[in-house]
């Protein structure tokens, strides 16, 4: 290792890229593989702020959180191949999310004579990123300081470019901390664009319009569409100028919840629907079910940008759809190419005036039957989770807030005002477990002062990674973790349910090998433990109130919290 003199290392312009790049966080778990480049962030004026943590998949899961919340990539450092081995399931969930974000790893040395005995043999691999290549959009190991800009450059267009997806870049500790050539120079990363995303054609636009003119019922279904400010406003005006109701899949917020075309949880309408626009749904055959083969009433308006992550390893591009064509575009251009068209001729306002009050008067009885179910909730020892969640709607009444994460159900839409762009930030995708702590911290991260950050939390999720709330209270991030404590690997149980039925096994084994009520884990301690204001086990709804109330103020002032609540299921 040189000696400084003053003189600037590699790390310092790989910062140097960061910061240029309009990178405002990093997140990692210590490494000596980076420590040119903790350094470097530590001493370089302007550097992204450093969120520390005890595992790198909390990191990776930060990263996803904050590119849903934001809209842009934050960089997470990876220690060699031992960081890059623990992050890979959370790269695998940012990858099914299709969530933009720069991951950073340090390896080597490259050249054998300057390694270390051992240590740095074991953290070396031949190509660091095969382990990671079937799920990441793109990765680079450039070796030497001329060629990372352009390297950095092309990495920074491909995870922001559509569809997203995290990349890779791995440096060696000698290019790392080798001091900068005099006759190094910068040309700068600005001259180099993200590409435009794809656009339907002018028959594709057609096509559509005509579908949803000749409809009796149609249906918007939402995927990845309506993340920016403006094109969430786009989908609002393209539904009421349809008289369509909007199904929002809940893969990211594309529709206010309490708008009276919102239809998520609204029973009946896709079942009667003979026209459903799909606006990027990757999984088509869970809403629509049987009707994509048996139903030839239906017409699918399929839109997509699947088809442009395909990857040999991974089935996350689920099963094909059949339809009359697919539409290879951006949800948000083709909505926004359909509203152009529809300025210059709007369908018949009669048509479409009767189809918003069919619509609309069915959505509100859902409604109204959804609050007056959960408001009378009740059960002995513990509180039905329609009840949590009624209670927490009332809780945050007047608090500007985003929901950092949810049940896997979405139940949470039936109930909370979501009604601004990115108000809610969705789930892990990949299916793995320890992404929600995660998920909301770098959601808060993204959020102005004076907004909450709210994490309705599954206890089996919490406890895969529960030093994430050290983190949370190491930064003083305001998230409130109101945690549905069911005691139980939820999913797992229902599995053995269903089995046991089949098989005619008794059912009272289903939480052999899935209950957490032996011993039960004192959540509120251990939150407490972590640095975390923390209240629980609580089993009444009056309790609820109580600390929900005292939890909010708690988070308001700038701090998390932590009520544990005890829900129906052990």
């Amino acid at each position: 290792m040189a000696e400084s003199d003053g003189a600037r290392f590699g790390s310092d312009v790989i910062v140097d890229l960061l910061i240029e790049a309009g990178v405002e966080h990093v997140a990692f778990n210590p490494g000596a593989s980076f420590r040119g480049l903790h350094d470097s962030l530590v001493h370089r004026e302007g550097s992204p702020q450093i969120s520390l943590c005890m595992h790198e998949s909390i990191a990776v899961s930060m990263a996803q959180g904050y590119a849903k919340a934001a809209g842009k990539p934050m960089a997470v450092l990876l220690h060699n191949v031992v960081g890059l081995q623990n992050a890979s399931m959370s790269i695998y969930n940012a990858w099914c999310d299709r969530v933009p974000a720069l991951l950073i790893g340090g390896t080597g040395p490259k050249s054998k004579p300057r390694r270390r005995p051992w240590i740095d043999w074991i953290h070396t691999a031949s190509v660091q990123a095969n382990i990671i290549r079937d799920f990441v959009k793109w990765d680079d190991e450039p070796h030497d300081l001329e060629s990372v800009e352009e390297s950095f450059a092309r990495a920074l267009a491909a995870t922001r470019s559509a569809p997203c997806g995290p990349v890779y870049l791995c440096y060696d500790v000698d290019l790392q901390e080798d001091p900068v050539p005099e006759d190094f120079v910068r040309e700068g990363i600005g001259q180099y664009p993200v590409p435009s995303p794809p656009a339907a054609s002018a028959d594709d636009v057609a096509w559509i319009l005509q579908a949803i003119e000749g409809a009796q019922h149609p249906v918007i279904l939402a995927g990845y569409v309506g993340e920016q400010p403006e094109s969430f406003q786009a989908l609002v005006d393209l539904a009421e100028a349809f008289g369509a109701p909007v199904i929002d899949t809940g893969v990211r917020h594309a529709f206010p919840t309490t708008h009276p075309l919102a239809a998520m949880h609204v029973a009946g309408l896709l079942e009667s629907a003979d026209v459903v626009l799909a606006l990027d749904v990757e999984d088509l055959h869970t809403p629509l079910r049987h009707r994509l083969v048996d139903d030839p009433t239906l017409t699918l308006l399929n839109v997509s940008l699947s088809g442009l992550k395909l990857r040999a390893w991974a089935h996350d591009y689920q099963a094909m759809v059949p339809a009359e064509r697919l539409v290879t575009a951006s949800a948000d251009s083709v909505v926004s190419a359909l509203l152009s068209k529809l300025r210059e001729r709007p369908l018949p306002e009669a048509k479409v005036e009767a189809r918003r009050t069919a619509v609309s008067t069915a959505i509100s009885a859902a409604r109204l039957a959804w609050r007056r179910q959960a408001s009378a909730a009740e059960a002995r020892g513990v509180v039905p989770l329609e009840r949590v969640l009624y209670e927490l709607s009332k809780a945050l009444e007047g608090v500007d807030f985003v929901l950092g994460g949810g049940t896997g159900a979405r139940l949470e839409h039936k109930y909370l005002a979501l009604d601004r762009p990115r108000q809610y930030t969705g789930w892990g995708a990949g299916g793995g477990l320890g992404y929600g702590v995660g998920g909301a911290l770098g959601t808060a991260l993204a959020q102005p002062p004076g907004t909450i950050t709210v994490d309705v939390q599954a206890d089996g999720d919490l406890l895969f990674l529960p030093s994430a709330l050290w983190t949370a209270a190491h930064k003083s991030l305001p998230v409130l973790f109101v945690v549905n404590n069911n005691r139980q690997y939820g999913n797992t149980v229902e599995h053995a349910s269903r089995i046991a039925e089949h098989r005619g096994h008794d059912d009272g084994t289903r939480y052999v090998g899935a209950g957490l009520a032996d011993p039960p884990v004192d959540l509120a301690a251990m939150a407490k433990s972590f640095g975390v204001w923390a209240s629980g086990p609580i089993s009444t709804v009056d309790a609820l109130t109580q600390q929900l109330a005292a939890a909010v103020k708690i988070v308001s002032s700038g701090k998390p919290a932590l009520i544990d609540v005890l829900t129906p299921g052990f």
